[in-house]
C-alpha cells in the first residue's frame, strides 16, 4: 500500500491526478489518497502521518509551494516530491532544485509524464524505506525507544529483537540451502523480490511495536512475550515459503518472455498513443514490476524510457529530413498533444523542434 498526498487548491486537479494514479496503467498499483487544499492541510497532515510520495501545487493561498518546500526540506527531508505547476517561474523552479524534487511537472497534466514521475519517486521511497526497516530490524539502540519505556521494557525489547535477528538469518539460510539452485544467477530479480520481503517484514515490525506500546499501559500484557516471539517466528516462515515460491512462479514466468520479442513489439507500436507499460506487460502476461526490471537490466533503460526514445529518434528524422507540421509529426510518433509533443522533445534534446530544423 502505497500513501500519496496530494496538495492542491483546484479540486478538479486533484480530481484529475487521482483519475490518473488509480487508472490500471499507473505504476501506483495499491494506492491510499489523501488530499490538502493548501499548504497549511499539507503540513497538518504530516504532522500526524508521514505519506509515502507527494504531489504538490507551486502557487496556492496562504502558505503556497514555494514555502511548503522550504519548511518540508527542513522538517520531513525523506520525503520524495512531484511538483505541478503552471508556471515556469524562475523562483518557483530554484525552490524546487534546492529541495530535490523528483520532477517539475507543467500543467496541464500529461499521464505519461506523471508516470514516469511517479516511477522515480516510488524507487526512491523504496529504498528510503529499505534503509528505515533495516534499522528498525537489526539497531542496537533507539534513543526514541528509551525515552518511553522502563528499563525491564528495554531489556523485553532486546531479547525480542535479537531473537527475531537470529531466526530472520536462521530462516534464510535454511531457505537458501533448500532453494539455492533455483535462484542463481538473477540478481536483479532476487532484488525486487528482496524488497518486497522487506515490505512483508515491515507489516511484523509494525505490529509488534504497538504491542510494545501498549506494554506501557498495560502490564497484563507482558505474558504475551512466548507468544509474540513465536507468531514472529511463524509469520517469518510463512513469509519466507511465500518469497520463494512467487520467486519459482516468476523464474518460470521469465523464461516465456523473450525480451527481443518484447523490443520488436514496441517497435512496431511506438506510434499508437496507447502505448505503455501496462499494454506491453499485459500482451506478454508479466508483472510490470517484473518487466521493468528485467527489460532495464538488459538494455540500460525502463519500458517508458525505451518508448520515448524510440519516438523521439523517429521524430528527429521527420523534423531534419522533411517539411512536415510539426502537430503531424507529432500525432506520427504517437502524440495527441502538440504541446506535451514539444516539451519532451525539448527535454530529450535541449532544443526545440523549430530550433533543429533551422
Amino acid at each position: 500500500m502505497v500513501m500519496l498526498l496530494i496538495v492542491d487548491d483546484e479540486a478538479w486537479v486533484r480530481d484529475t491526478i487521482k483519475t490518473l494514479v488509480t487508472q490500471d496503467s499507473s505504476p501506483l498499483n495499491d494506492v491510499h489518497i489523501k488530499e490538502a487544499k493548501n499548504g497549511i492541510e499539507a503540513l497538518d497532515f504530516l504532522k500526524q502521518t508521514k505519506p509515502d510520495l507527494m504531489i504538490t501545487d507551486m502557487k496556492m493561498p496562504g502558505i503556497d509551494g514555494k514555502k511548503l518546500l522550504e519548511i518540508i526540506e527542513k522538517e520531513y527531508q525523506d520525503l520524495p516530491i512531484i511538483v505541478l505547476s503552471g508556471y515556469h517561474d524562475f523562483i518557483y523552479t530554484k525552490q524546487a532544485i534546492k529541495s530535490r524534487v523528483i520532477e517539475y511537472l507543467l500543467k496541464p497534466i500529461n499521464h505519461l509524464e506523471l508516470y514516469q514521475a511517479l516511477e522515480k519517486a516510488l524507487e526512491l521511497s523504496r529504498k528510503r524505506k529499505e534503509s528505515e526497516i533495516h534499522y528498525h530490524l537489526f539497531s542496537m539502540s533507539r534513543p526514541e525507544m528509551n525515552d518511553i519505556i522502563q528499563p525491564f521494557l528495554r531489556s523485553l525489547f532486546f531479547h525480542i529483537k535479537e531473537a527475531n535477528k537470529e531466526e530472520f538469518i536462521k530462516n534464510m539460510n535454511h531457505f537458501i540451502s533448500l532453494h539455492g539452485d533455483s535462484l542463481k544467477g538473477d540478481e536483479a530479480f532476487l532484488a525486487h523480490w528482496q524488497r518486497k520481503f522487506i515490505e512483508m517484514i515491515e507489516e511484523i515490525m509494525q505490529e509488534y511495536q504497538l504491542r510494545l506500546e501498549d506494554f506501557k499501559v498495560k502490564p497484563e500484557l507482558f505474558q504475551i512475550e512466548l507468544s509474540l516471539l513465536e507468531k514472529i517466528v511463524e509469520k517469518q516462515m510463512k513469509i519466507g515459503h511465500a518469497v520463494i515460491f512467487t520467486i519459482s512462479e516468476n523464474k518460470k514466468q521469465k523464461h516465456r518472455l523473450n525480451l527481443k520479442e518484447t523490443k520488436l513489439f514496441i517497435e512496431q507500436r511506438y506510434d499508437s498513443p496507447d502505448l505503455s507499460l501496462d499494454i506491453v506487460a499485459k500482451n506478454f502476461f508479466v508483472s510490470k514490476e517484473y518487466l521493468t526490471t528485467v527489460f532495464k537490466k538488459q538494455y540500460g533503460q525502463n519500458i517508458t524510457e525505451y518508448i520515448i526514445s524510440l519516438r523521439m529518434k523517429k521524430a528527429k528524422e521527420l523534423v531534419e529530413n522533411t517539411t512536415m507540421q510539426y502537430k503531424l509529426i507529432a500525432e506520427k510518433v504517437g502524440y495527441e498533444d502538440i504541446s506535451y509533443f514539444y516539451r519532451v522533445f525539448k527535454k530529450f534534446y535541449h532544443m526545440s523542434p523549430g530550433e533543429m530544423r533551422k
